[in-house]
């Protein structure tokens, strides 16, 4: 093996090296810093639909696990993945069910929390019969 090719594999497992440093204090830094984002306003369209008004979703982030997840109790909407991307394409799938199964269903077929939770949701979404 050449010098010029020894200097490389020496150059390059000392950059590994320096990564693998650097990766190490990225995960003491995520142990002490909070995320930054607290909460997510969904506004003009999420899902496809038309929003009226804004919906917010708590985020949060799991060190434990390395999850994030977002939520809106009151719409019982909730989304979670690896990244907080992945975790909002997990509500917008969540919220289609929600609008499919409590806003487009027939009313009378709701039972009275099913009611109120649709009236909640038809508060923030526009939806056509």
């Amino acid at each position: 093996m050449s010098e010029s090719v020894q200097v490389i594999i020496h150059r390059i497992e000392q950059i590994e090296k320096e990564l693998q440093e650097l990766k190490l204090e990225l995960v003491e830094l995520k142990k002490i810093l909070p995320p930054t984002l607290e909460t997510l306003e969904l506004t003009n369209e999420f899902a496809g639909y038309k929003l009226k008004t804004p919906i917010p979703l708590k985020v949060e982030y799991n060190r434990e696990e390395n999850i994030w997840c977002m939520g809106n109790p009151e719409l019982e909407l909730y989304g979670c993945g690896e990244t907080l991307t992945r975790a909002l394409r997990d509500a917008e799938e969540v919220f289609k069910a929600l609008i499919e199964e409590y806003v487009l269903e027939d009313e009378a077929s709701l039972d009275e929390d099913a009611k109120k939770l649709r009236e909640a949701l038809l508060q923030h979404v526009e939806v056509s019969p």
